[in-house]
C-alpha cells in the first residue's frame, strides 16, 4: 500500500511540476518582449482603465506597457516639459468651430504633445497644408483641403489614435413638439409647441428651464454660458451656422459673394428691426407689461440720443460692421485677436444692407493673420450700433489696423454701456422682462422679431409667450424639478441611470448629440520604437515603400487596440468612436471616409512584421481572430494549465477510489 500511495503522490507531484514548468515558460515568453514602453495619463475617470486595456492589447503584439497614472499637475509637466512617455491618453474639448488646429498639430503649437515638426517625413507637408488651409475661404475647396490633410495625418504621420467622443443627453416631456437637440433651444424655439399638458404643467404658453445665475449680458465681456444663453435668446447671429458648423443663408446674412481672393461681400435681410430699448433694471414680477412702458422712458443710445421702439431702428450692415470692429478694438473688447485677420470692413457705399470684408493676404504680416477662423468668427450675435457707438471724433484702431471713429477710451464706463450689461436688448426672439438674483429671469416674446426659422428659412412664429429661467445651480435638484413637471427641459448626461429609465418611459423624449470634445491615445514621436530614428528608416516591403519603420509600428499599435470593446465595457457602447484628428462634432470638416484603425490583429502583425519585428504564424484568413478578454489586468495573464489540472484531478480521484475499495 505504501508503494501505491507513493506512486499516486508521484503522479500529483508530476502534475504540479507540469503546471510550474508551464507557468515558467509563460513568464519567460512575457519577459522576451520586442519592446518595453511607458504609458502615462492622469488619474480620475476611466483614463487609467484605458491604459490597462491598451497594455493588454499590446501584449498580444509582444509589447510590454508600463502604465503610470499621475496627478494632473504632474501629468501636465510630463506633457510639456519632460516628455518621459511613449504613449498616453488625454482629451481635448471646447472650440471646434474651425478646422484650424495648428495649436495642436503644428510644430510651434502650444498643445503639440507629439513632437510634430517639419523635419519628420510628411511633417513638412502637414505644416504647409495647415498654413494653406487657413487661407482658403471657398467652402467646398476648404473642406476638401482639410479632408486631404486629415488623411495625410492619420495615414503618414499618426500622432494619435482617436478614441472616443462622448454624447450629451437632454430630455423634454413628450408633449413638447419641434425641439431639435442638435440645433439647441434657441434655434428650435420657432418650431416648438405643446401637444397637451404634461404632469405638473400649468401653462401652454410658458417654457421653463433651469440654469446658474447670469453675470454679464454684454457679449464683449461675457465669460459664462448662462449669460451667453440669455443674450442668444435676445439677439440674432449675423451669419447662421448649422450644427455641423457649416455657414447657412437663413439668418441676418442671406447671401454672399467672393469679389476676389481677399475680398468678400455679404448681403443682409431686409425689414429687421431692433427690439425696444427697455430699461428693466427696476422691474419686478408686479410691474406692468413691457408694452406699457412709455416711449419717453426707453433707454437712449450714445449716438445722438437715439432710442428704439421696435419699429424705428432697422438692423442694417452698419450694425454688422460695428459688431466686428468692436470685437477687435482694445478700447471695448477683451478678445481683440478674434478679428485681427480683417484688413478692411465697411458698409457698401450703395447698399445699406451689404457690407464688405477684406482679408489680409500678406504672409509677411504675421501680426495680422491671413484668414484664420474667417468663417468661424462671422456668426457673432449682432450689436446695436445706434446705442453703443458714439459721435466722438477720436480715432482708434483694431488689432487688424482698421481705423475706428466713435470708439474711445473709457467708453465702457458710460451709462449706456454700464446699463447694457444688465438690461441688454437685441433683435431676437425674446426681450428681457425682469430678473431676481438667485431666483429667476423672465423673458417675453418679441412682437418685433423677424419671424424666420434658422433651420429651414421658413416663416415661423413663437408659441411660447414667456421664457422662464430658474436659478437651480445643483444638477440633482434640477433633475428632481424636471421629473416633478416644474421644468420643461433638462440635461441628463450626468445621470445615466435616470436617463435610461426615461428613454424607456413614454412620458419623456430623450435626445442625444456628440459633444465638441475627443479623447485620444497619443504617441511621443521622438521616442525609440514608436518613433525616434525609426521615423526616417523607410520600409522595403513591396507596397509599403512610402512608409517608415516608425509609421509601421504606430499603425500596428493602432490596429491592435480594440476600441469597440473598450467602448462597450467602459461606456456601455454609448460613446462615438472617433477616427480623425478633428472633433467628430465638426461634421462639415470631419472626414469620415478617412483611413480607420478598427481592431484587426492580422493587420497589426502585418505592419509589425514589415517594420522588421518577429511575428507569429497567423491562422488562415477565414479563421476569425478574436480580441482579448474584456477585463484587463496589470500583470501578464497566465494561460489556464488545462492538462496539468486534469492530471492532478485524475490522481486525486484514483487515490479516493483506491481508499474506498479498501
Amino acid at each position: 500500500m505504501k508503494n501505491k500511495s507513493a506512486i499516486f503522490a508521484l503522479l500529483i507531484a508530476t502534475s504540479l511540476l507540469t503546471m510550474s514548468v508551464f507557468n515558467a515558460n509563460v513568464q519567460v515568453q512575457g519577459a522576451d518582449a520586442i519592446a518595453n514602453i511607458v504609458f502615462k495619463t492622469n488619474g480620475g475617470g476611466v483614463r487609467p482603465d484605458y491604459g490597462l486595456f491598451i497594455a493588454q492589447y499590446l501584449r498580444d503584439l509582444g509589447i510590454e506597457v508600463e502604465v503610470k497614472v499621475e496627478e494632473w499637475s504632474v501629468f501636465v509637466g510630463t506633457l510639456i516639459l519632460t516628455h518621459d512617455f511613449d504613449i498616453g491618453v488625454v482629451g481635448l474639448s471646447g472650440g471646434g468651430a474651425s478646422p484650424d488646429m495648428r495649436d495642436v498639430y503644428a510644430e510651434g503649437g502650444s498643445l503639440n504633445l507629439f513632437g510634430l515638426g517639419p523635419d519628420l517625413p510628411y511633417g513638412n507637408q502637414s505644416e504647409q497644408m495647415q498654413d494653406i488651409g487657413v487661407t482658403i475661404t471657398d467652402l467646398d475647396a476648404r473642406q476638401q483641403h482639410y479632408y486631404d490633410w486629415q488623411q495625410l495625418m492619420m495615414d503618414k504621420l499618426i500622432p494619435i489614435l482617436p478614441l472616443f467622443s462622448p454624447r450629451s443627453y437632454v430630455a423634454t416631456w413628450a408633449n413638447t413638439m419641434g425641439y431639435e437637440g442638435r440645433w439647441g433651444i434657441v434655434d428650435s424655439l420657432p418650431y416648438m409647441y405643446y401637444d397637451g399638458y404634461h404632469e405638473g404643467q400649468v401653462s401652454l404658453t410658458e417654457f421653463t428651464i433651469a440654469d446658474a445665475n447670469w453675470r454679464e449680458l454684454n457679449p464683449l465681456f461675457t465669460d459664462d454660458t448662462s449669460s451667453s444663453f440669455i443674450w442668444n435668446l435676445m439677439s440674432e447671429p449675423i451669419l447662421t451656422f448649422s450644427p455641423d458648423l457649416a455657414p447657412l443663408k437663413t439668418g441676418l446674412v442671406i447671401d454672399w459673394e467672393q469679389i476676389d481672393e481677399f475680398h468678400w461681400k455679404f448681403y443682409m435681410r431686409d425689414d429687421v428691426y431692433w427690439n425696444p430699448s427697455y430699461n428693466v433694471t427696476g422691474r419686478t414680477a408686479n410691474s406692468d407689461p413691457l408694452s406699457a412702458i412709455p416711449t419717453s422712458e426707453l433707454m437712449l443710445g450714445l449716438k445722438a440720443g437715439d432710442y428704439s421702439d421696435g419699429t424705428n431702428q432697422q438692423v442694417t450692415a452698419k450694425d454688422a460692421v460695428f459688431t466686428y470692429l468692436v470685437w477687435s478694438n482694445a478700447v471695448v473688447s477683451e478678445s481683440t485677436t478674434y478679428h485681427d485677420w480683417i484688413s478692411e470692413c465697411y458698409v457698401d457705399p450703395v447698399n445699406e444692407l451689404a457690407f464688405h470684408v477684406h482679408i489680409d493676404g500678406n504672409p509677411d504680416t504675421p501680426d495680422v493673420e491671413q484668414y484664420v477662423d474667417f468663417w468661424a468668427r462671422l456668426p457673432w450675435d449682432i450689436m446695436p450700433e445706434f446705442f453703443l457707438n458714439s459721435t466722438d471724433p477720436t480715432v482708434t484702431y483694431t488689432d487688424g489696423g482698421i481705423e475706428c471713429i466713435g470708439l474711445y477710451d473709457l467708453m465702457i464706463n458710460t451709462p449706456e454701456w454700464v446699463t447694457f450689461s444688465t438690461s441688454a436688448f437685441g433683435c431676437g426672439k425674446y426681450m428681457l422682462d425682469y430678473y431676481i438674483r438667485n431666483s429667476v429671469t423672465i423673458l417675453q416674446k418679441s412682437p418685433f422679431w423677424l419671424g424666420i426659422g434658422a433651420i429651414d428659412d421658413t416663416p415661423q412664429d413663437l408659441d411660447f409667450d414667456t421664457f422662464i429661467i430658474r436659478v437651480i445651480p445643483d444638477s440633482s435638484a434640477e433633475l428632481a424639478e424636471f421629473k416633478a413637471g416644474k421644468l420643461d427641459w433638462t440635461g441628463l448626461t450626468a445621470f445615466p441611470a435616470e436617463r435610461k429609465q426615461m428613454q424607456a418611459d413614454p412620458r419623456f423624449d430623450v435626445q442625444t448629440f456628440i459633444t465638441s470634445s475627443m479623447t485620444f491615445m497619443f504617441f511621443n514621436l521622438r521616442r525609440p520604437f514608436v518613433g525616434g530614428s525609426d521615423n526616417f528608416d523607410y520600409l522595403d516591403t513591396v507596397g509599403k515603400e512610402e512608409y517608415t519603420v516608425g509609421i509601421a509600428v504606430r499603425k500596428a499599435i493602432c490596429y491592435a487596440i480594440d476600441r469597440a470593446e473598450m467602448n462597450q465595457v467602459l461606456h456601455d457602447g454609448e460613446y462615438l468612436i472617433a477616427h480623425s484628428v478633428l472633433y467628430p462634432s465638426t461634421a462639415f470638416y470631419y472626414y469620415n471616409d478617412i483611413i480607420k484603425y478598427n481592431y484587426d490583429i492580422r493587420s497589426a502583425f502585418e505592419w509589425l512584421g514589415a517594420a522588421g519585428y518577429p511575428v507569429p504564424d497567423l491562422p488562415p484568413e477565414t479563421t476569425p481572430v478574436t480580441s482579448t478578454p474584456s477585463i484587463p489586468v496589470e500583470t501578464t495573464p497566465t494561460p489556464f494549465p488545462l492538462f496539468g489540472v486534469i492530471a492532478a484531478i485524475g490522481a486525486a480521484s484514483a487515490i479516493a477510489f483506491y481508499r474506498r475499495r479498501k
